[in-house]
């Protein structure tokens, strides 16, 4: 009899594990707020400037931030003898949430990478923290935008 109980309860404890039947993560203000600010960064650095705009208030802080970047970036890949490499550092202070807001603190860093095929050649490295502030939105609900 204890052999029978010991075997179905293995060969549930099996079915189990095949299907996938694992605790999923829990989606808390803190990880929703800083994956809006990591989506945010990394739409702007593959130039998909309208998508980052969409994680952004209309009219914001962090909207109007969209267009300095593009112009940042343009500026510093001129020519054919330079790019521009960004980098999504990390989050470099634990984030902060009060009721409806949060702040997430974000670290980017740039590499403007000059060629030899100039006179000049070499680096420029620059390094951007940011306390980025976001607002929970209502509709859909917990949904973050950043100011």
């Amino acid at each position: 009899m204890k052999k029978k109980i010991l075997i179905s309860f293995l060969a549930i404890l099996l079915i189990l594990a095949l299907t996938g039947c694992v605790v999923t993560p829990e989606l808390t203000d803190r990880s929703l707020a800083e994956e809006a600010v990591y989506n945010y960064w990394q739409a702007i650095i593959n130039r998909q400037y309208g998508l980052a705009k969409l994680y952004c208030v209309i009219g914001g802080i962090w909207d109007n931030k969209v267009d300095e970047w593009e112009e940042y970036i343009d500026a510093n890949s001129e020519g054919e003898c330079s790019f521009l490499m960004i980098y999504f550092d990390k989050f470099y202070k634990p984030t902060e949430i009060i009721e409806d807001n949060a702040v997430v603190y974000a670290r980017i860093i740039t590499d403007n990478i000059v060629l030899p095929c100039k006179k000049m050649d070499g680096m420029d490295i620059d390094i951007f923290e940011y306390e980025t502030e976001l607002i929970k939105q209502n509709y859909p609900y917990g949904d973050w935008k950043l100011k």
